[in-house]
């Protein structure tokens, strides 16, 4: 059996991670042979990769020098484990496979409309180097083309869903609004927090990142009604009834923050932007800047039933997203196209 290995940032903090982990273990399960590489040390995920892990333990944040001995580790690892193709998974794993001396089969795996965000430059450089090497490219949603030159993907290959209860909302009024992802720039952690203060209702952020600091001391300074929950295994455990998800993004790759809220009907507000538009939600969804998801906000306090998405439209977008069918998707593309069954 042909043997893979699939190299990601870390073993949780964001739906990319728990996806491949998920994907991994699949394909385990089907007695395929897979090693999973994470880069960053990191808390475990909610989801046990069963298959051997190699982790590298690079600090985040913990710059060239530590990022330099995680990449020797790596090279060691991949020489010794001798896979046939490396899955490359977001910008720091592309940029480790890049790195490496010899040529191997890749899989890169196009996230987002705005990969290698403020590092445009080694973004572009490092991509140049895989095409080279003649990597297959796959994309995690059928509205992604391929960044630098917008190429079309070889496959298109959907984030795989965790099985999820629907709940029974009734009649609710809004109680606080919720911020689930990343605080970094393109998630718009800012807005949500501005959105809270002139709605005034309370606001709970689920996530971790690079302006966390930065969000912390305007909620403090001006004294917000801002509660900040970290990176949690499963931030939808806290989420309560008379909750309302708030997903100001400015960009997404395949918005698995907003298919998780709907997979469980949990109400929610969006940005209209191309990446969302996909959903074809009701316009009641969709917010195109701050003032009018404060105007949604106020006009759907007593009633938050109207933003839950309805179950027909829901399940449309969830039923490929089986785990199953994932599996399925990925074997077919790797014994026709990657590792061919002699």
């Amino acid at each position: 059996m042909k043997r893979i290995m699939v190299v990601t940032n870390s073993l949780t903090g964001g739906g990319a991670e728990r996806s491949m982990n998920l994907v991994s273990n699949e394909l385990t399960r089907r007695n395929w042979t897979v090693s999973l590489v994470p880069i960053n040390n990191s808390p475990a995920d909610k989801v046990t990769p069963r298959c051997e892990i190699f982790p590298l333990k690079r600090k985040w944040k913990g710059g060239i020098k530590n990022t330099l001995l995680a990449f020797f580790t790596f090279n060691h690892v991949v020489k010794t484990w001798k896979p046939d193709l490396i899955i490359l998974n977001c910008d720091l794993p592309e940029l480790f496979g890049a790195m490496l001396p010899k040529r191997y089969k890749f899989i890169v795996i196009e996230h987002s409309s705005n990969p290698w965000g403020n590092r445009v430059p080694l973004g572009k450089l490092v991509r140049k180097i895989l095409k080279v090497r003649k990597a297959q490219w796959a994309a995690v949603s059928s509205h992604l083309t391929i960044w630098p030159g917008k190429w079309n993907p070889d496959v298109f290959l959907s984030n795989p869903l965790m099985p999820a209860s629907r709940r029974d909302l009734q009649f609710q009024p809004l109680k606080r609004l919720v911020f689930v992802g990343r605080l970094s720039p393109e998630k718009r952690p800012k807005d949500a927090i501005l959105i809270a203060k002139e709605s005034k209702f309370s606001l709970v952020m689920i996530g971790d990142g690079l302006l966390r600091d930065e969000l912390e001391e305007v909620v403090n300074r001006e004294a917000l009604d801002v509660d900040f929950y970290g990176r949690l295994e499963d931030p939808w455990e806290e989420v309560q009834a008379g909750d309302l998800i708030l997903v100001p993004s400015a960009f997404e790759g395949d918005g698995l923050v907003v298919i998780e809220a709907i997979q469980r009907g949990i109400p929610i507000l969006i940005s209209d932007i191309p990446d969302f538009r996909r959903f074809k939600f009701s316009e009641v969804n969709y917010c195109a800047g701050v003032e009018e998801f404060i105007h949604n906000v106020r006009f759907f306090t007593n009633d938050l039933t109207q933003l839950v998405v309805p179950q027909d439209i829901s399940e449309l977008i969830m039923s490929p997203r089986s785990i199953e069918a994932i599996g399925d998707a990925w074997v077919t593309f790797l014994e026709r196209r990657i590792l061919p069954v002699n």
